[in-house]
């Protein structure tokens, strides 16, 4: 799973490893998209907008996330730093 993430969401999942006493692989276990006994994987949605791409994905039976990713080293990879930084901006813009 590891080799999916960005590498910016892997050092925030370092640095969140560290505060915690955790592992990384604890930390990326934990935030999993879909379940181990998942058996099917629903997505809506795609936009793709240069090397930055959105998917929603059924995280429960009326529930959608979405998921943002970033073309990095030749491939797609999950990108959950600009997940933060999207959620953070979305915040700050309600603030005002």
């Amino acid at each position: 799973m590891k080799r999916l993430l960005t590498a910016e969401t892997l050092k925030m999942h370092e640095q969140e490893a560290k505060s915690m006493g955790t592992t990384v692989d604890e930390i990326v276990k934990r935030e999993m998209l879909v379940s181990e006994a998942q058996k099917v994987f629903e997505y809506r949605n795609e936009k793709i907008d240069g090397n930055k791409a959105t998917l929603e994905v059924r995280t429960g039976r009326d529930s959608w996330d979405t998921v943002y990713f970033l073309f990095e080293d030749g491939v797609w990879k999950i990108d959950k730093k600009g997940w933060a930084d999207q959620l953070m901006k979305d915040v700050e813009e309600e603030e005002r």
